[in-house]
């Protein structure tokens, strides 16, 4: 008599057998036979999946960065900071005391600003103004493209449809010492041109007038009044002295005590900064309407000042964000502002991928050039 078969080897001989012994309702495929596949993502699963993604990530890097202002701001407001400033710009406004040509200015006076500055900063909801500002940083050349030249800046700037340029002129932040003096030049090098010239707005430490007397003999048209410093006594004093320069005045404020001294000082365009974007979001929302809001917050790309326009603000001053997009996509400062002022969304501008500048296809021509 045969021995009988083991069972294992039976069922190895007979996969129909085994499927059946098994479950016979169901026979399993050949051992050898592949296993099934999942059906694959259709075009729009697979791109709704990226995009939840991107967005995932986004997130985590958005209160990273919202993590870094507020700790920014905190070391920018303390009081050995603050201190510090004042001693450094009432020790400049001293020697400013000794230049003949300020101290004409101050004693003179100009004739008393129309207001333009206003009218021009203020833009619709959906839009919004930029002001482009040069700041230090470490890329200083791109390409044969000097980011810390004033003048080539100033001529970005305008190329690039930005409503007015902002100056710094403090020794600590200033591209060059000269840079307002490049600057203003620059743009009066273009009057009667298209663009014509683009106003210039000067933000330094101001503390006393004959700063102000300063700005007006360079030609500025707008100083940016640092509540911070000037304090709820004096800053009245000091937009009156601005408009008696024949200056407009940008006042910016950190938090609800300064935006309502401000107000009650009679401002007509005020400024937050030192915030984080949630931080700026919920003071906005305390502004009246017929104040005109500057955004000077920090924004990581282009689709961060996206975030700033939905926000509300009617103008946002560009700077760092705009050269760090220069330099990681190797592009003029022009081509991003364009992209900045373009109606893109904040939601699906970038797709899935961090392409060149941010996703706007109204510029893929600027780019590539």
């Amino acid at each position: 008599m045969a021995a009988p078969v083991p069972l294992p080897l039976l069922l190895l001989l007979l996969p129909e057998a085994a499927g059946y012994l098994l479950s016979p309702s169901r026979p399993l495929a050949h051992p050898l036979a592949p296993l099934p596949l999942a059906p694959p993502l259709t075009p729009r699963a697979a791109l709704s999946m990226r995009l939840e993604e991107h967005a995932a990530a986004e997130a985590e890097k958005d209160a990273a960065f919202e993590q870094q202002m507020t700790e920014a701001a905190a070391r920018a407001r303390s009081p050995e900071t603050l201190e510090s400033f004042r001693a450094a710009a009432a020790a400049r406004a001293e020697k400013l005391a000794a230049d003949a040509k300020v101290a004409a200015a101050l004693e003179k006076g100009a004739p008393l600003p129309a207001g333009k500055m206003a009218k021009l900063l203020q833009k619709p909801k959906g839009t919004i103004a930029l002001i482009g500002e040069g700041v230090r940083i470490e890329v200083l050349s791109m390409g044969g493209y000097d980011l810390d030249d004033p003048a080539y800046l100033s001529s970005q700037f305008r190329e690039g449809g930005c409503a007015a340029v902002s100056v710094r002129v403090t020794a600590r932040d200033a591209l060059k010492e000269d840079a307002l003096a490049q600057t203003t030049a620059e743009q009066e090098g273009v009057r009667g041109d298209f663009p014509g010239p683009l106003p210039v707005i000067v933000r330094d430490d101001f503390v006393h007038p004959i700063q102000l007397a300063a700005v007006a003999a360079a030609g500025g048209k707008m100083a940016l009044l640092p509540f911070a410093l000037i304090g709820a006594e004096r800053i009245g004093e000091m937009m009156a002295e601005a408009e008696r320069m024949g200056l407009e005045t940008l006042v910016r404020v950190a938090d609800e005590t300064e935006l309502q001294a401000a107000l009650d000082a009679g401002v007509k365009v005020i400024c937050l900064g030192d915030l984080s974007t949630t931080e700026a979001q919920s003071l906005l929302g305390k502004v009246p309407s017929d104040v005109v809001t500057v955004a000077d917050i920090e924004a990581r790309d282009v689709r961060g000042v996206w975030k700033i326009r939905d926000m509300g603000f009617n103008a946002a001053i560009i700077g760092k964000a705009l050269l760090d997009v220069c330099v990681r996509d190797r592009v003029p400062p022009a081509a991003v502002l364009k992209a900045m002022r373009s109606k893109g969304s904040v939601k699906f501008g970038l797709g899935y991928q961090k392409g060149r500048l941010e996703g706007s296809k109204e510029n893929l021509g600027t780019i590539a050039m």
